[in-house]
């Protein structure tokens, strides 16, 4: 664990900016891949397909990665994030299940989602689109999953149904970190069979046994049978809960406040080098009521569920370190691809912290019976709270808004990619990316490609994809991974859609707590990422040329 420590010390003082970056002196086997020819990565995915571990935290801000900016301790993701490429440009939907959809089909959550009759809410991922574990099955690998789904919580739609060989999932948007006080509504599911506390340890706690599962799964793979392990953990979403003994890890951190933290981050963020052209948190306008007007009682709530919640991430992090640990000494490591990325924005979620109310955000009366929001037991079994508005923005900074929104505090992801046998380590890529490009960039690192529309398995038709492999790009190949006439749009559930092509983005959704659609904004974010002036007076034939866009291809 030494190396690992001495490889996060050594990307701090890195601070390369080009994707393709120079030496770190992190790995020298690394530097000298890429250096070679650009045949030699073609022949490393194809030769010797490697594995895939792709892992996704949920409800996770911009900067809460040490090396994105944070105070949070994670070390295992700052190594790979320094021995790979850190990611800045990457934007996912605004919300959990309408991310998936892009992740898993390639296409627009619009496309991609099919609404389902009957009590269940939302819609499902369609069967008009193959999943990245299907085609990865396709090309001869083992498939797993552990962690939250959000895809569809009905027969045909679960995640046996969709690829996956193994699966152990939380079916549901949210759902508990332990077991036992949601006895009525255990939304766990392994292999397609519906648990229930009984079936799991006496001491489940979601992220540690989301992990056990993937450790379980990956050491039963036959020998030479490459893998795809997707780990989604629900992570550091609502509610906000940890084992006992890591309750107090951050107790005191956060005394000061968002605010504070805010200026702290971006200070941060703008030392590590992955910021932005652009960024800066003058005109930065908060939503959140200012630290100082707050009671005293108010700021230690807020406070301690930020404690909570950075307690959670670092329990995250060692667990990923547990992963990359079993790939390290079973020889694996070397021969992996690995992704992290954050499924969307930060979230400002209110629930339980602002006055101790319930999940519902309402009065004291829909407090589930057993919940205790007190100060006291914030973070333990029977709690139910989030971090709220203020330590969400200070995540986000200098993007704007959060979770939920279609700015580009909502979209914009934080992402890394480690794989030194074909990716140039130090590099901080500012490319345009979306959800929609991991599916085919993960055909392009097996070695196959998307089958296209038409007939595919089960007596299926199947659309094709949208999205485009990052694979050139990451591996130094490829300047870009999006020609400037490509377009990725999106629309809010809430009213209000947004489209970005090239440098420029529209967007009409109401800021937060406000009606909207509003009229349409033009923002520059190739020098303004933090969408403050807006430029749609200047170039009304562009705005009206973008809104056409977005209305035939993306609603």
């Amino acid at each position: 664990m030494n190396r690992w420590i001495m490889i996060v010390v050594l990307g701090l003082l890195g601070g390369l900016h080009a994707c393709t970056g120079g030496d770190t002196g992190l790995d020298h086997e690394a530097t000298a891949a890429a250096e070679q020819e650009g045949s030699s990565a073609d022949t490393a995915t194809t030769s010797n397909q490697p594995n895939i571990l792709f892992i996704v935290a949920d409800d996770m801000g911009f900067t809460d990665i040490g090396a994105f900016g944070s105070e949070i301790a994670t070390p295992t993701l700052d190594r790979l994030a320094y021995a790979g490429v850190r990611l800045n440009n990457l934007h996912a939907s605004s919300a959990c299940r309408t991310s998936r959809l892009m992740l898993f089909s390639g296409a627009g959550a619009v496309a991609a989602n099919e609404p389902y009759p009957g009590e269940y809410r939302g819609g499902v991922l369609g069967l008009d689109y193959a999943t990245i574990p299907e085609l990865l099955k396709d090309a001869g690998y083992a498939t797993y999953m552990a962690g939250k789904w959000d895809l569809g919580d009905v027969e045909g739609f679960r995640p046996e149904f969709r690829g996956f060989d193994r699966s152990f999932a939380l079916v549901t948007g949210s759902g508990p970190f332990f077991a036992e006080y949601f006895r009525d509504s255990f939304p766990y599911w392994e292999d397609g069979r519906a648990l229930t506390p009984d079936d799991v340890p006496e001491d489940f706690y979601a992220t540690r046994h989301f992990t056990d599962k993937m450790l379980e799964y990956l050491q039963s793979t036959e020998e030479g049978t490459p893998w795809f392990a997707y780990l989604p953990y629900n992570a550091p979403n609502w509610p906000l809960q940890l084992p006992e003994d890591w309750l107090d890890r951050y107790a005191g951190r956060y005394d000061a406040g968002y605010d504070a933290l805010r200026e702290q981050r971006f200070a941060r963020a703008t030392e590590v080098g992955i910021l932005p052209a652009g960024s800066t948190l003058d005109g930065f306008e908060p939503v959140a009521e200012p630290w100082s007007n707050l009671s005293p009682e108010e700021q230690r709530r807020y406070s301690r569920a930020q404690e909570i919640f950075a307690g959670m991430f670092e329990y995250m992090d060692m667990s990923i370190g547990r992963v990359v640990e079993y790939l390290e000494e079973s020889g694996q490591l070397e021969n992996t691809v690995i992704v992290f990325t954050a499924d969307h924005g930060a979230s400002g979620g209110e629930h339980g912290v602002d006055t101790g109310r319930g999940p519902g955000g309402g009065g004291p009366g829909e407090i589930p019976a057993g919940i205790d929001n007190s100060l006291e037991n914030f973070g333990r079994r029977n709690s139910w709270v989030d971090h709220g508005r203020g330590f969400g923005e200070a995540a986000t900074a200098p993007f704007r808004y959060l979770k939920g929104s279609l700015t580009e505090g909502g979209l914009r992801a934080a992402a890394l990619v480690y794989h030194p046998a074909a990716v140039p380590a130090g590099g901080v890529s500012g490319e345009f990316m979306t959800f929609m490009d991991f599916l085919p960039t993960f055909l392009d690192i097996v070695g196959t490609e998307h089958p296209g529309a038409g007939p595919y398995r089960d007596g299926r038709t199947i659309n094709d994809i949208v999205g485009r492999s990052a694979w050139p790009h990451l591996t130094g190949r490829a300047e870009t991974i999006h020609p400037p006439t490509d377009a990725a749009g999106w629309a809010s559930g809430l009213g209000g859609g947004a489209l970005i092509r090239g440098n420029y983005k529209i967007i009409d959704q109401a800021p937060p707590g406000e009606e909207g659609p509003t009229p349409w904004r033009l923002y520059d974010l190739s020098v303004d990422p933090g969408e403050h002036h807006d430029l749609a007076a200047e170039h009304p034939e562009l705005v009206a040329e973008m809104v056409e866009e977005l209305e035939t291809n993306w609603r």
